[in-house]
């Protein structure tokens, strides 16, 4: 199996949003500042996930699930060929449904039936992503629902730009409090806004006489945080 590619990670800090201002608390009389910090961490995905189908139609019911068996057994044995390790396929579908024909001098008869069984496949190793999906089509596969990236470890991605959030405010605070000839203290409260690892969506349409092509492309993992400093 091919060694996993080391994720790379780009930081972007952003401008917070607006809405900054500095008040005076009535209450004990003290100044601080409220902010809103912003930051964008730039991530290279490193997990792909897709769904793979196996559709067969037969006269008989029987008939139709035996063959359609026989090649999703035939696709798993290649995925796992490939390097997709088994507790990383999982049975997502299946389905079996009688295919009619409908005539106006006859009720309508059952013709034949439809079986689809599907497959959620996760890929850790984004160097065989078009192979494995080339693979999968050579061995029996005739339904592929388009391909999602993202990170394996989504929570230090987050960790990251929740620190650079806070960062960001702390740098307009000082900014603020300079301008009015104050100095920043501390944190007198700090909420989060949202933080989320997205995943991309890539449809799967085209074939070369290798592999599927595939551009896994970047994520945008971006945090927004609100601070209230003390003044001084």
């Amino acid at each position: 199996m091919k060694p996993r590619r080391a994720m790379t990670v780009v930081v972007v800090l952003l401008m917070g949003c607006t809405g900054d201002t500095i008040v005076r608390t009535a209450a004990d009389n003290s100044e601080s500042v409220q902010v809103s910090g912003t930051a964008s961490v730039q991530v290279t995905p490193n997990v792909a996930a897709t769904t793979i189908g196996v559709q067969t139609f037969e006269a008989d019911a029987v008939v139709a699930v035996t063959v359609n068996n026989e090649r999703v057994a035939a696709v798993i044995t290649s995925l796992e060929g490939l390097g997709v390790l088994p507790q990383d396929l999982q049975t997502s579908g299946f389905s079996i449904s009688p295919q009619r024909a409908y005539a106006e001098d006859r009720p309508d008869s059952i013709t034949g039936f439809w079986v689809r069984n599907s497959i959620s496949a996760t890929v850790r190793d984004l160097t065989t992503v078009g192979a494995i999906l080339q693979g999968a089509i050579e061995a029996g596969a005739n339904e592929i629902h388009g391909l999602q990236f993202t990170v394996s470890n989504p929570d230090s991605i987050e960790d990251v730009a929740r620190r650079l959030a806070v960062q960001d405010a702390r740098r307009r605070a000082e900014s603020l409090a300079d301008a009015a000839g104050a100095s920043v203290g501390r944190v007198l409260s700090l909420s989060e806004s949202s933080v989320a690892v997205p995943s991309i969506f890539r449809g799967v349409a085209e074939l070369d006489a290798a592999a599927v092509p595939v551009q896994p492309g970047e994520v945008d993992v971006t945090a927004f945080v609100t601070a209230v400093f003390a003044l001084k």
